[in-house]
Formats: C-alpha cells, sequence, structure tokens
C-alpha cells in the first residue's frame, strides 16, 4: 500500500480544487461560496436542489441501512442519497457534492439524541433533510409540521420489508415526538425490553416510515411548485385538548409559560382542561 505524507495529500487536494476551478470556475465558486442570507441559494441558483425521488425505493435503503448509524443518520442519508442519483446525469457536480456530505455526524441521534431519548432520530434526519432542500421558512414549517403529525398520529411502523412474509408487527400510536415516549409505549405494547431486538426491528421499520413519508411530502411541494392543480402542502391543526392547552401556555399566550406544540396528555394527563387546579 503507498502512503503519502502531508505535504503531499494537501498538494493533491490543492490541485483537484484548482482542475475543477479551471473546467468550471462559476460553478466551482458557488459551491464553495454560498449565499450567507440564504445557504440554499447561489447567485439565483439552488446549491442544494430538490428532485422527484421514489418514497419506496427511499424507505426501502433506510430500512436496509439502518444499522451503519440508526434512525437519524440512516433517514437523511436515504433521501439525500436517492436526490443524488436522481441528479447524477443532469448536474453530476451536484450529485458529487451530495454523496460528499459527512452523513457521519447525523450518528449523535440514536436513540432520542445519543440514547437520552428525545427527540425521535427518524424525525430529527428528516427535518435535516427537508431544512437542507426547501428554502422557503415557511414551507419547511408546513412540510415538517405535517411529518410530525404523521409521526404522532399514525399506526405505525407501516412499512413491512420483502422478507416479513406478511406476518403481524405491532403497531402503536405514539401520540409524541420523544423517543421515550414512542419506543416505551411500542414495547409496552409488544411485551418486550427496550433492549430486544424486536425493539431494535421497530425503529428500523419507523425510520423506513418517516423517510418515506418525508419523500413523499417533498416531491408534493415539487409538484405544487410547478403545477397550479396540484394541492400545496397542507399543516396538520393540534387535536384537543393540546390545542386549548397551547393557545393558554404557549407564547402569546395568557399563561406563556411553555414553548412547544407537541401532544400535551401524553406527559401531562393530570393538567387537561378539566383536570387544572382552581
Amino acid at each position: 500500500m503507498t502512503r503519502i505524507n502531508r505535504r503531499e495529500a494537501l498538494c493533491a487536494a490543492f490541485a483537484g480544487a484548482g482542475a475543477l476551478l479551471a473546467a468550471n470556475p462559476s460553478r466551482a465558486v458557488a459551491l464553495a461560496l454560498p449565499n450567507p442570507d440564504d445557504p440554499a441559494m447561489v447567485d439565483g441558483v439552488e446549491a442544494w436542489k430538490y428532485v422527484e425521488i421514489d418514497p419506496q425505493s427511499v424507505a426501502n435503503q433506510a430500512y436496509d441501512d439502518y444499522h451503519i448509524g440508526h434512525c437519524m443518520h440512516t433517514v437523511f442519508k436515504a433521501i439525500v442519497d436517492h436526490v443524488a442519483a436522481a441528479l447524477e446525469k443532469s448536474d453530476p457536480l451536484a450529485a458529487r457534492t451530495m454523496r460528499a456530505f459527512p452523513f457521519h455526524m447525523f450518528h449523535y441521534g440514536a436513540s432520542g439524541g445519543n440514547g437520552i431519548g428525545s427527540l425521535c432520530g427518524a424525525l430529527n434526519g428528516a427535518l435535516a433533510a427537508i431544512n437542507l432542500f426547501v428554502s422557503n421558512e415557511k414551507t419547511r414549517k408546513a412540510i415538517s409540521t405535517d411529518l410530525i403529525r404523521f409521526y404522532e398520529r399514525t399506526l405505525l411502523p407501516e412499512y413491512e420489508p420483502a422478507d416479513s412474509d406478511g406476518k403481524p408487527f405491532p403497531k402503536t400510536i405514539s401520540n409524541s415526538v420523544l423517543c421515550h415516549i414512542s419506543s416505551g409505549k411500542w414495547c409496552e405494547l409488544a411485551q418486550v425490553k427496550s433492549g430486544s431486538p424486536e425493539r431494535s426491528e421497530r425503529c428500523t421499520r419507523l425510520a423506513a416510515d418517516v423517510a418515506r413519508k418525508t419523500a413523499e411530502l417533498l416531491n408534493l411541494n415539487l409538484a405544487g411548485l410547478n403545477a397550479a392543480d396540484v394541492a400545496p402542502v397542507v399543516t396538520f391543526k393540534p387535536t384537543e385538548p393540546t390545542a386549548t392547552c397551547v393557545a393558554c401556555h404557549d407564547k402569546g399566550g395568557d399563561t406563556g409559560n411553555i414553548i412547544g406544540k407537541m401532544t400535551c396528555t401524553e406527559c401531562h394527563s393530570d393538567k387537561t382542561p378539566d383536570h387544572h387546579e382552581k
């Protein structure tokens, strides 16, 4: 095996950058210097442009690659990999740039953030992908909220791997975006421990579900931008009693002592409107 020293490695790197600049100076500079006011745009052109991808294929990759970096990593990488593949012929430089993304940085999201049980890593990775590809703030928030409500209110996991043979698999409605509650509720239903292979399989399938839903929402948004007859992404509204709770307790409310719009009753079942202390 041939070894090179630090000086040789740096010279090779600068030589490669020089070749890129010589071949396409405006493109090379654009990739290196994003607009500080909107990192998704460079000289009016999208630096991280989204193109339509196959949601089921994204889900399959997220499921298959879960073991590499777990929930956050696999959801984010499956989406970006598919966008890169879709751009391979039309914009190979953009495709290579996407594939060079430091995906390992998202390993931290496993089990709700380094095992802390906070925001589900699958959602964390999906939200990162949405923010990478959607530059409009209002649209980002709408898509993100739709995805979060889907996670909270849907009987999951829905995904079935090719080798499942249609065998029944436990499903729950989490009513929470927290890994601690989401996985804990499932373990209680399935009557397994959190360290069991069954729980790991559940989270693997859940990551596939979230990756697929995110691709569907991004595709819908893309279609809405290009066709007047396609409905835009519609944001789910909080259900009761959460809507009443946040109206008073969130920013701008009479009490105004919290920041958040999560389903309240998973943690505050004793504090619903009918059970406030008099």
